[in-house]
């Protein structure tokens, strides 16, 4: 009992106390970043070297955290495209030079994606409108699961497909 009466004094006196750092921070935050910009300019080879050790140690964490907040960022599809688009405008060369690239070193994929999109323009397959993992309804792409089987594919939705990709973390 006696136990259970300090343990709640402390939780309460924590509270306060950060009550009180919170009010601190809030009334002297210009101060506080003026100050911290100018450490920054003063070191800011120390305090990069800082942050790269920091990166290197917990690089597993910080992208786990990264992905999670990716998958979670349900809008990042439209942002994305709207990036691409506007990026593409400008760099047009780059982009053909990566393409060609791209399609040297995975003829197999390639060849399986030609294939699909034949396939489904001229009409012996038909894309349904809905994913057939969230069945979410949408555009889905074709995810091969074997590449050697062009015509075998699981429709997915862009969400779905990137949860599928071999580059993205399984949480």
């Amino acid at each position: 009992m006696h136990f259970k009466k300090n343990k709640q004094k402390d939780e309460e006196q924590k509270k306060l106390q950060k009550e009180k750092n919170n009010q601190y921070r809030a009334e002297r935050r210009s101060l506080l970043n003026r100050k911290s910009k100018e450490y920054y300019i003063k070191n800011r080879d120390k305090c990069l070297e800082k942050v790269k050790k920091y990166r290197e140690k917990n690089k597993i964490n910080i992208s786990v955290k990264e992905a999670k907040k990716r998958i979670l960022d349900t809008e990042r599809f439209d942002k994305n495209n709207l990036k691409f688009y506007l990026w593409s405008l400008k760099n047009r060369e780059k982009l053909n030079e990566y393409q060609r690239n791209w399609y040297k070193k995975n003829k197999e994929k390639r060849r399986a994606h030609v294939i699909l999109n034949r396939a489904v323009n001229s009409g012996k397959i038909v894309r349904p409108n809905f994913c057939c993992e969230c069945l979410q309804k949408c555009k889905p792409d074709g995810h091969h699961i074997d590449y050697n089987l062009p015509l075998e594919v699981v429709w997915i939705c862009r969400k779905c497909h990137s949860r599928k990709s071999t580059r993205t973390i399984k949480i």
